[in-house]
């Protein structure tokens, strides 16, 4: 992970429950982690205090000559530049964006990411697009207050904000629309009206999915989505995602097996192995659990069942993780890092002015590997299955 974070000139560090990322920018990487302290990290040691001491004058006369205030007399100017280029000191990129009012960062919040390659994607892309704009990149994982979110924006700390992990009614959507905070989403509301996002079409993904799989013959298809509480709190992907697996089963006549479970091995695992009691002659699951889905392949491995032969599986993931499966895991083609750029793009456009609201909803797309086949007769359970 690590390697691939120097790629692209980013720096990350965790904080307690608190991770940033920061874009390497002039020779130096800033970040804050919400409810902590700032750590500001550049190429010299070199303080102005250490400045002032050694050109005989006031902290304020240096930062006046950093700041090239024309109340400095020239003699004080050129003693206090002569220290400078001795001591090799570097001006602070960030503090001196702060002090003319404008940080040149943007924030991307990210509740709840637990390091996995996909959300590692979305973070790089993000972080990709700020520093190809010389933006400051910060990544906040903690679930945020109103209170927390309002000292945000009135902190100066960022220009913008990238939500992710949208409800389709987000109080942080309203609240950001009603302050006129500059905003986009990965994810989308019920209403976006005015305002910029960019979201996988989970519906479309679906059906896309099981038409297939009901195409090769298959009959029983189930459905790995999230717990039943995120569903009826309304985030996006999980009403979008059930919802759609449900009406394209109701169109095709095929029964609708829906298996919640929350995105970790262990209770994917053990909804894996729910399911396949409860529907011993199930030939065909879609997951929408990303890497996690490697526990529905150890959960089949686990009952001999072999993967696509006994069951074919498809899910929602990045192409990368996807072929790192064994066998190379069929998906619904989730471009991550892409996701997070474009994101990216549109907040610092929105930023330098840009006016267009811009909804992004790419066509899904369904890319076959070797987890996926016709269904074939088994002996499971003692029961001969077609």
């Amino acid at each position: 992970m690590r390697d691939a974070c120097s790629k692209c000139g980013v720096t990350f560090t965790p904080l307690l429950d608190i991770a940033f990322w920061t874009a390497t920018i002039f020779g130096s990487v800033t970040g804050s982690g919400f409810g902590h302290k700032s750590m500001a990290l550049s190429t010299s040691a070199v303080t102005i205090a250490d400045i002032a001491r050694a050109a005989g004058v006031s902290v304020s006369t240096v930062s006046r000559t950093l700041n090239n205030k024309p109340d400095v007399a020239e003699a004080t100017r050129q003693r206090v530049q002569a220290v400078i280029e001795e001591l090799g000191f570097t001006p602070h990129a960030q503090a001196q964006r702060l002090a003319a009012g404008r940080s040149r960062a943007i924030a991307l919040l990210f509740p709840d990411a637990q390091l996995s390659l996909m959300r590692e994607e979305f973070i790089l892309g993000a972080a990709k697009a700020a520093s190809d704009a010389s933006y400051t990149f910060y990544l906040m994982t903690s679930s945020i207050t109103r209170p927390q979110l309002t000292a945000l924006c009135r902190s100066a700390l960022t220009d913008g904000i990238i939500l992710m992990e949208i409800h389709l009614r987000d109080w942080r959507v309203s609240y950001l629309k009603r302050i006129g905070f500059p905003f986009v989403m990965i994810g989308r509301c019920a209403n976006n009206n005015g305002i910029s996002f960019i979201d996988m079409d989970f519906e479309q993904g679906i059906a896309q999915a099981v038409e297939h799989l009901a195409n090769l013959g298959h009959h029983k298809i189930a459905l790995l989505t999230f717990p039943d509480d995120v569903y009826q709190r309304g985030y996006g992907p999980a009403v979008r995602g059930r919802d759609g697996y449900a009406q394209t089963c109701r169109r095709l006549g095929l029964p609708a097996i829906i298996a919640p479970a929350s995105d970790t091995q262990a209770q994917l695992a053990e909804a894996t192995n729910r399911l396949l009691d409860r529907h011993p002659d199930l030939t065909a699951m879609i997951s929408m659990h990303g890497d996690t889905t490697i526990a529905v392949y150890r959960a089949l491995e686990g009952r001999s069942l072999r993967i696509p032969e006994d069951v074919s599986v498809i899910a929602f993931i990045t192409r990368r993780t996807a072929e790192l499966f064994t066998p190379p895991l069929a998906a619904i083609d989730f471009p991550a890092y892409d996701f997070g750029y474009q994101a990216g793009r549109m907040l610092i456009a929105r930023l330098q002015g840009a006016n267009a609201v811009e909804h992004i909803l790419p066509p899904p797309k369904l890319i076959l590997r070797q987890s996926v086949a016709a269904p074939r007769t088994l002996l499971r359970n003692g029961l001969t299955i077609s």
